[in-house]
């Protein structure tokens, strides 16, 4: 049974691993785009953002990454229950401060720029499907870790 419990747990953060990685491809498109437009202006086209206002989507390029790499890394070596409930605890509340950070924190100054949450159709699409099943499914992680820790204890 605790064999089962841990194999559907690295199921789910396989799972995770891959939102992680094609979210931050995503972001490597978007991206290119920005820094293209910056660059080569069309005529008559005034951006609203500069290349400080990329550096947003870069780095939660690099966090999607981070995060998708620890978690293939977490599940192709053999951890203890512990470890794993830890860091996927770590995990999911970091992201879960990132997001509030970059989607919902209001300042005066409002540093994420207004390109981060409105880039294009698709955009809003991936952030409104993405996000919150990257948090759901490190939800479903912690959950399934307390889960097997409980059988080990038995």
């Amino acid at each position: 049974m605790e064999n089962e419990k841990l194999n559907s747990l690295r199921g789910v953060m396989q799972i995770n691993a891959v939102l992680y990685f094609v979210y931050g491809l995503i972001f490597l498109i978007e991206t290119f785009d920005f820094l293209e437009m910056l660059h080569t202006k069309p005529a008559d086209f005034h951006p609203t953002y500069d290349l400080v206002n990329v550096i947003y989507y870069q780095m939660e390029m690099i966090i999607c990454f981070l995060f998708g790499f620890s978690i293939l890394f977490l599940v192709s070596i053999r951890q203890s229950v512990k470890t794993i409930f830890f860091i996927n605890m770590a995990l999911l509340i970091f992201r879960a401060a990132t997001v509030y950070y970059l989607y919902f924190y209001k300042t005066v100054e409002r540093w994420v720029p207004y390109i981060y949450k409105e880039a294009s159709a698709f955009s809003v699409l991936f952030r409104g499907t993405f996000v919150p099943a990257q948090l759901i499914l490190s939800l479903v992680a912690v959950w399934y870790s307390v889960k097997a820790l409980r059988k080990i204890r038995e």
